[in-house]
């Protein structure tokens, strides 16, 4: 009874069912192109951002590098003694703050 009822529905609203399904295939179609238009755009975007990040930190290493140099040659030697002390200063921190400078096991 009722199946027969809705068939009577769907043959007299076949323009209404057409014009229905015609949206349905047509969303469907433009959420598909609109996802790989999107995509595409990011895509694109995310691989300028990488080559910029990349040319920057080799810049940044490339600066790093020549100021470490630079702060090389700046420096004055330490002399025997001074070397001594300072060895003796960084085991005393070491001893005096174990969780900033973990024993190294030997």
């Amino acid at each position: 009874m009722f199946s027969s009822r809705f068939a009577k529905l769907a043959a007299q609203n076949k323009s209404a069912w057409k014009a229905g399904l015609a949206i349905v295939v047509a969303g469907g179609a433009f959420k598909v192109v609109y996802f790989n238009f999107s995509r595409s755009v990011l895509v694109d975007h995310m691989d300028r951002r990488h080559i910029q990040a990349t040319e920057h930190l080799h810049s940044a290493r490339q600066f790093g590098s020549a100021a470490a140099v630079e702060r090389e040659e700046r420096v004055p030697q330490l002399s025997p003694e001074q070397k001594e002390q300072l060895q003796e200063y960084l085991k005393l921190l070491a001893d005096n703050n174990p969780e900033v400078y973990p024993k190294q096991k030997r």
